[in-house]
């Protein structure tokens, strides 16, 4: 049950925050990076999305993996799943 509420949240926040991302205030950003964060787990195509981003810029990749003991447990295995230097799934 909770894999299901965790990606129709992440489809609503996604899509939500393409709708938003035009505004001044940066709160579409912040509304993909918690759909995309609640998403990775269970969609590979994010997986390779964030395993891209992280890849592309080393201070994201470096401040997930700084503040990754912060983080609930499911965005824990994200972090761990998409770190640029892991093979593909």
């Amino acid at each position: 049950m909770l894999p299901l509420v965790h990606q129709i949240t992440g489809t609503t926040l996604v899509l939500a925050g393409l709708i938003v991302l035009p505004l001044p205030i940066p709160l579409g950003l912040i509304m993909l990076t918690i759909g995309f964060a609640l998403l990775a787990p269970y969609i590979p195509a994010v997986q390779r999305l964030i395993r891209y981003m992280r890849e592309k810029w080393p201070n994201l990749d470096s401040s997930l993996r700084r503040y990754r003991d912060r983080f609930p447990p499911v965005i824990k295995q994200t972090i761990d799943k998409t770190h640029p230097f892991t093979p593909a799934e």
